[in-house]
């Protein structure tokens, strides 16, 4: 059974951190997905999820 995507973060300018956890395998892995205004990207921690939507905020 897969869990749905949980909400870690959202910024003041819209921007959102999802949290994944994604099977392969028999394997789990726990990624982040980072989004703003229709950009995302996956990652693999928090912190370069977070880096990732504060460099796109900044771009618009």
């Amino acid at each position: 059974m897969t869990t749905l995507p949980q909400l870690v973060h959202s910024t003041e300018r819209g921007g959102t951190i999802h949290k994944y956890e994604l099977t392969g395998g028999k394997s789990s892995f726990l990624r982040f997905l980072g989004c703003y205004l229709g950009s995302c990207k996956f990652c693999n921690d928090l912190d370069e999820a977070n880096e990732y939507v504060k460099s796109i905020e900044t771009k618009s």
